[in-house]
């Protein structure tokens, strides 16, 4: 017979008393115990991102990206609401700024013929104060050897990062 195996015929056995009681709930504590920090943490971080979006966590590097972002997916989706609400107050309020006829034919025109803008990367990112400035590099996706790079201006208008001509 194997070493520590159990011998009921043989009373000395190697196995104690405590291995021989059946086993019971309380033996479980120490799983239950782990499960419980487990499932606090997973609900932490859940919490956390329901209730600040990764918009509010990001730095004002990271804001400025977003609202780069934004504009420019208005700018594919031909969405001229979402375009107006991601372009400062100052160009929005100008007599010059595109009417949204306009945006939608030369965005729907560029979106069909050359296909949608597709953003790489936004590289020096320069945040002072209530002012960026960044190098956004993209090209249509219809035509990825034409890379452009393009210098844009974002303020901070009304707490919210947002484009501006100047």
């Amino acid at each position: 017979m194997a070493s520590g195996a159990r011998d009921s015929k043989n009373p000395g056995s190697d196995l104690d008393a405590d291995d021989e009681r059946p086993r019971t709930w309380k033996d479980a504590w120490p799983f239950w115990v782990a499960l419980v920090i487990v499932v606090l943490a997973i609900l932490g971080v859940v919490l956390s991102n329901v209730l600040r979006p990764a918009e509010e966590r990001a730095s004002d590097s990271g804001q400025v990206q977003f609202a780069i972002n934004d504009n420019y997916t208005a700018r594919n989706n031909v969405d001229y609401g979402k375009y107006k609400q991601t372009t400062c107050a100052a160009d929005t309020s100008s007599s010059s700024f595109i009417s949204e006829q306009e945006f939608v034919r030369q965005n729907r025109t560029l979106v069909e013929s050359k296909g949608r803008i597709v953003i790489p990367e936004i590289t020096d990112v320069a945040v002072n104060g209530d002012r960026a400035t960044a190098k956004v590099n993209w090209h249509y996706d219809k035509t990825p050897d034409d890379k452009q790079t393009t210098s844009v201006v974002v303020v901070k208008d009304d707490g919210t990062w947002k484009l501006c001509t100047s």
